[in-house]
């Protein structure tokens, strides 16, 4: 029997969020139902123009692809990455100096930031997550000026790569931010192209109550490898 990948579920979770049959992605995708049910079983590994039709079939957008690909097929490095970042991954975090952090995607569990982050966004440092942060703690509308539009980019991501995660996690993560009245609204809403291009971030500084633009960064560890991402607001000038 085939052992389903990150990426077979995935696709098949993707499917049913859209309501969709094999038969019927079959017939946008223009394969066959049996290879829909060998890619979501695991059994066959699609090539890239298999993906290609159905990442656009299932409106994957075009940024998160990378990563789906990355987490989901099986690690072709030897060994295993570390679980938390080591004293030199926190030496490096803490050399930068503007706001960063360590954090894991799709769950957003924080893993580390540096000193400039934790004064930003007060109370989101490591074991929190980001998206709790952002539902239940008071000083997140306080921090991000343009808070509704940043919580939509947020939710939307989670929604659309949380097949990748574990269920229980998601289901806790879920279950949390459910507390507050702002979360079903928000995660039935839809996000804008002009929003996901922002070029800056609208934040307003604790200390001074002056607005601050940052551009967003994130990056990707390749070497050494890790199973983070690096998250970066640098300060526009």
């Amino acid at each position: 029997m085939a052992e389903s990948t990150a990426l077979s579920v995935y696709l098949r979770e993707r499917r049913l969020a859209a309501g969709l049959a094999r038969a019927e992605l079959a017939t946008r995708t223009q394969l066959a139902p049996l290879l829909i049910s060998q890619i979501e079983s695991g059994a066959l590994v699609p090539n890239p123009a298999m993906l290609q039709r159905l990442f656009d079939s299932l409106d994957v957008p075009l940024w998160y692809r990378k990563h789906i690909l990355v987490r989901g097929l099986p690690a072709v490095e030897p060994g295993s990455a570390p679980s938390t970042p080591s004293a030199e991954d926190l030496a490096d975090l803490s050399s930068l100096t503007h706001p960063a952090c360590l954090a894991r995607f799709p769950t957003m569990d924080m893993l580390a930031a540096n000193s400039d982050y934790q004064r930003l966004f007060p109370g989101l440092g490591a074991g929190v997550n980001m998206l709790e942060w952002m539902f239940l703690n008071p000083a997140a509308k306080k921090v991000y000026l343009d808070w509704t539009t940043e919580a939509q980019l947020l939710v939307h991501a989670f929604r659309m790569l949380s097949p990748l995660a574990p269920t229980p996690r998601v289901t806790a993560i879920t279950d949390s931010c459910g507390q507050s009245p702002d979360w079903d609204p928000i995660w039935t809403s839809e996000v804008r192209p002009q929003d996901i291009a922002r070029r800056h971030l609208r934040l307003r500084e604790r200390s001074t109550g002056l607005e601050r633009r940052m551009m967003l960064r994130i990056y990707d560890p390749a070497f050494p490898n890790r199973p983070w991402w690096l998250y970066r607001l640098i300060p526009v000038r």
